[in-house]
């Protein structure tokens, strides 16, 4: 074992310097800049991905509305596609997504579920309204019962992120306000299965209050800010090799080799 860690793969001089690289140094080395490597090149693979996917996102906004039931599959196909829906509100149990901010203020998203004409039921983001004078003091979400139609953008529901607290749901009350949304929870405060889908009401149509369609970012510079920290600590770490499996021969060493290969 002794002699393998003091074992060297070759030797090769060049001037007064001669490059003698150990085998375990070697192999260690290999191995780490592989692994370094191989993560540099997945997260730029991912940054492109997600760069791409952002540009059509972003040109799906302007697209004509599709109808409900017409939806792809596939989150990456449907996310931010302009969205037309049939049916009515259901008045009796709405949402309030709560510590919303705005322009500064902190207040609610309001959600409310739609039961389509095919019996699918999903959330309306309706929009935000500001806090009340206390948290008791919950805004009037009413809205009509009648069969309407609505035009809006398709989304996934909101992460939950950081849960400071839990959703509570006291003596039946209704509108309930939400720390995070939870599609199963709010399916069984609501008493139907909810679509993993929201709609972001089109800004200017009826039924809402103040909203803004969402910005869309896929931080993709971040995945190639990551790729090309792999790809540093690749060539940071090939130098250091270098130069640890590197020394300076004495000015005597280098007479004597010479004198000797004449």
């Amino acid at each position: 074992m002794k002699s393998l860690l003091h074992a060297r793969l070759f030797t090769v001089k060049f001037g007064l310097y001669q490059f003698s690289p150990g085998v375990i140094t070697t192999i260690v080395t290999a191995a780490l800049l592989y692994i370094m490597l191989w993560m540099g090149q997945w997260q730029w693979e991912k940054g492109e991905y997600r760069a791409n996917l952002e540009k059509t996102v972003a040109a799906r906004k302007d697209l004509a509305p599709i109808d409900w039931y017409l939806l792809p599959d596939k989150a990456e196909q449907w996310k931010y596609l302009p969205v037309r829906l049939h049916g009515h509100f259901d008045s009796k149990h709405q949402f309030l997504h709560d510590n919303r901010i705005v322009k500064g203020r902190s207040g609610y998203n309001v959600y409310t579920p739609f039961i389509t004409d095919s019996g699918d039921v999903l959330l309306i983001n309706r929009g935000w309204l500001p806090l009340g004078r206390t948290r008791q003091d919950l805004p009037d979400v009413s809205v009509t019962d009648q069969p309407v139609s609505l035009t809006g953008l398709i989304d996934a529901p909101p992460e939950k992120g950081v849960v400071l607290a839990d959703n509570l749901h006291k003596g039946g009350s209704w509108p309930v306000v939400l720390q995070y949304l939870d599609i199963e929870e709010l399916s069984a405060m609501s008493g139907y299965p909810l679509q993993d889908k929201i709609v972001w009401l089109k800004p200017g149509a009826d039924y809402g209050y103040y909203r803004e369609y969402p910005s869309i970012n896929l931080n993709s510079a971040k995945n190639t800010g990551y790729a090309f920290q792999w790809f540093a600590m690749s060539v940071a770490l090939l130098v250091i090799y270098i130069v640890v499996n590197t020394r300076k021969l004495n000015t005597g060493q280098t007479a004597t080799e010479q004198n000797s290969t004449r």
